[in-house]
């Protein structure tokens, strides 16, 4: 029997497709074959089945280790971030050994450390709490322009890879959207020029840019950009360097190791001068060459790229450009393309054409000439989405690149404007009043007791600009609970699978309707399949159908008590259904009939479709798990760095003499945080 009519009283059941994933014209597919859903259950195939419940299984528990790897990267990418500055400080003799000894010490794995909440009280003030987070998101969108810079990190945690961490479930990602939806508006709402949008570094820019480091969009920049960033990170020869002044320069220094003597010319020159200087001149012609090249070589790859770009990124320039068109109407369509732009290129594409091993794009150590040369070409990327010229009295030496603008910023606005153009949220992800019904397991998240504490202390705090209203039951809730407990030691801390619980579900009902339609469906099954094969029945709609299966079995006696059974505990299922405003009991009926119809008649192309689903996010998988490996390699260069400097320091106070400047022993990488 497939999963999805396995019963709803499973406390965590994988999603079942049929809402999403039945084709809407099943139903007729079984009319026009002359198929009735009893012939349909009569022929199902248990093995099918049987391999699709198996595979059903094993996709939900790779989306649930994705979620929970994805997240735990994050918070290893944060911990290193902070040891990565600390050990900056150290080096500019601003912080002590041991003050980055203690940052090292607090980066804990929590991945498999879960304790569970004994307070009943706690875990219905908490699943209350984040219920409410998750579902109403207008309580996210009013408290992220409130927040202070310090916070952020720890509410954009808590955000993107706990409330809506499961990057391949529609329904969260319908929230996470919707979510962002709402902070746009509010971002733009007080907004007082074009220029300024989505510059500042803020919690909805800090949350924009985190959305894209998820896997789809990962995977985007890894198809799209790899090989053109291995071409450039690879060729030693490749030098794109234009700035005249630091042309000079590595000018005079070759000069000078060629010819092993001293150069003659004057040296302490002005930017203008270096610029005119022949020999500057001569070298950097062929480089502006080079760069216009590799430019339009960038841009027709992005171009090219429009079908591979995740629906969600699209959604947000979507948005964007909705916003800037509503609220600045008559802004030139370039300065609304370099919104677009300023979100696309600057947040999402240019981070990892600047860092690319920070990305996992490349493998290659980067030399500082390739640093350099893709800090050149994200720079021009960026003057291209953002419809400017070079030009000023830092800028000078790049204006002879602004031809190449003209020339490739009407192409980019074009791409920009064609991203935007994407289906609306709820027709792409099937959103509509019968998605709840496609739900049969509870919502459960995985979320840190710090996270918590956090979190709910921060609603508090800002409790006056979220929820004014007395009667928001936002407000209710935390009034009701009091002060949150402080923050526990990090080697105290520990994961909780908390339990969400609806606003609207009492102590005594535990059932939302999602788990009440998955068991009236199952029960249908289950009727039709328990009907004798010698009962001459006559196809009719479902109604009509149990009538029939009823008055039969009535007649038969004993025998057919436990179907007479099944059949009254159906009818009150699906009424239980009406009652509560999903539809009429014949329309109900009639949803499940098509449904189950649909699910049977595409058996095996369900099957195909999540294998193919398997191998994708097994891909994903060991992307993440080669991530790790990568954050886990920059905590050991650090160990050995800080190994290094105490044994220096040790020896140098022995000797009477102390010095903070160790070389490393390892070349570390200052770019394992989100740039």
């Amino acid at each position: 029997m497939s999963k999805w009519l396995s019963s709803s009283r499973t406390n965590v059941v994988p999603s079942p497709p049929a809402a999403a994933t039945t084709p809407p014209a099943a139903a007729a597919a079984a009319s026009q074959q002359g198929e009735s859903l009893l012939s349909l259950i009569r022929k199902l195939d248990p093995t099918t089945m049987s391999q699709l419940v198996k595979m059903e299984q094993e996709l939900y528990e790779l989306k649930k280790g994705i979620s929970s790897s994805s997240k735990h990267n994050f918070q290893l990418e944060t911990d290193i971030g902070v040891l990565d500055r600390k050990i900056e400080l150290l080096i500019k003799n601003r912080t002590t050994l041991e003050d980055v000894l203690k940052a090292k010490g607090d980066i804990v794995n929590l991945k498999e450390k879960v304790v569970q909440l004994k307070n009943s009280q706690e875990i219905e003030m908490y699943g209350r709490l984040f219920w409410l987070l998750q579902r109403k998101t207008r309580y996210i969108s009013k408290i992220a322009p409130l927040i202070k810079l310090v916070e952020i990190d720890n509410l954009l945690q808590t955000v993107m890879f706990t409330l809506y961490g499961n990057q391949y479930e529609e329904e969260e990602e319908h929230l996470l959207l919707s979510m962002f939806q709402s902070v746009l508006k509010q971002e733009f709402s007080v907004a007082d020029g074009i220029p300024n949008l989505l510059r500042a570094n803020t919690a909805l820019t800090r949350m924009l840019a985190t959305y894209t480091r998820r896997e789809p969009g990962q995977q985007y920049l890894k198809n799209t950009l790899t090989p053109l960033l291995a071409k450039v990170v690879t060729n030693d020869g490749l030098n794109l360097e234009i700035n005249p002044t630091k042309v000079f320069e590595a000018y005079v220094n070759e000069y000078e190791s060629k010819e092993g003597k001293a150069f003659t010319e004057e040296r302490n020159l002005t930017a203008e001068q270096c610029a005119a200087h022949p020999k500057v001149q001569e070298i950097i012609a062929p480089r502006l060459k080079l760069i216009d090249g590799t430019i339009d070589h960038f841009v027709a790859v992005i171009e090219n790229s429009l079908d591979q770009v995740p629906y969600g990124v699209r959604w947000i320039t979507r948005q964007i450009l909705s916003l800037v068109k509503e609220q600045f109407p008559d802004a030139p369509r370039a300065q609304m393309c370099s919104v677009v732009g300023g979100f696309f290129l600057l947040r999402f594409v240019n981070p990892a054409v600047v860092t690319p091993t920070a990305f996992m794009l490349v493998d290659a150590k980067l030399s500082n000439i390739a640093k350099r040369n893709l800090t050149v070409i994200a720079k021009v990327l960026q003057n291209v989405a953002n419809n400017v010229s070079f030009g000023g009295l830092k800028e000078f030496f790049m204006e002879p690149l602004n031809s190449m603008l003209e020339r490739c910023t009407p192409r980019m606005n074009n791409f920009l404007e064609r991203l935007t153009e994407v289906e609306d949220l709820n027709e792409h992800l099937a959103m509509d009043r019968y998605t709840e019904l496609g739900k049969s397991h509870e919502i459960t998240i995985t979320i840190t007791l710090n996270e918590m504490y956090f979190v709910h202390n921060l609603f508090l705090q800002y409790l006056d600009g979220v929820a004014p209203d007395e009667k928001d039951p936002l407000r209710m809730l935390l009034q009701k609970a009091g002060p949150a407990p402080p923050q526990l030691p990090r080697k105290e801390n520990a994961n909780v699978e908390l339990r969400l619980i609806s606003s609207k579900e009492g102590q005594k009902s535990q059932l939302r309707p999602a788990q009440i339609y998955a068991e009236a469906k199952l029960q249908l099954f289950e009727v039709i399949r328990s009907v004798p094969k010698d009962l001459d029945l006559v196809d009719g709609d479902v109604t009509s159908l149990l009538d029939q299966i009823y008055r039969a079995a009535h007649a038969g006696g004993k025998k057919n008590r436990d179907l007479v059974d099944l059949l009254k505990r159906l009818i009150g299922t699906t009424k239980k259904l009406a009652d509560m405003g999903i539809d009429s009991e014949s329309a109900i009926y009639e949803r499940m009939r098509r449904e189950l119809s649909g699910e049977i008649l595409h058996a095996d192309a369900r099957l195909k479709k999540v294998a193919a689903d398997i191998s994708k996010l097994k891909q994903v998988e060991k992307a993440l798990e080669e991530y790790n490996v990568f954050a886990n390699q920059q905590l050991q260069a650090y160990e050995a760095y800080m190994k290094n400097v105490r044994t220096s320091t040790s020896t140098s106070i022995g000797t009477g003499w102390v010095c903070c400047h160790v070389t490393p022993a390892i070349t570390i990488s200052h770019s394992c945080h989100p740039p």
